[in-house]
């Protein structure tokens, strides 16, 4: 194993260890005074757990054609 292929197992090694404390600090930057911190959070969450979504909603905006 070279010296970068054991730099990343253990780096990797570290990362499945913690997940739950990954999540709370997730999950405690929804309480940023941020509100692009706070979006950001919310949006890496909801990706996460619902899945990513296919498209966009219209929102009732017209093209401009």
């Amino acid at each position: 194993m070279n010296e970068y292929t054991e730099e990343m197992e253990n780096a990797l090694d570290v990362l499945k260890r913690n997940p739950a404390k990954g999540a709370e600090i997730v999950v405690s930057l929804l309480q940023s005074k941020d509100d692009m911190v706070k979006l950001e959070a919310a949006i890496f969450i909801l990706d996460r757990v619902l899945g990513k979504p296919k498209a966009m909603p219209n929102r009732g905006r017209k093209d401009s054609t």
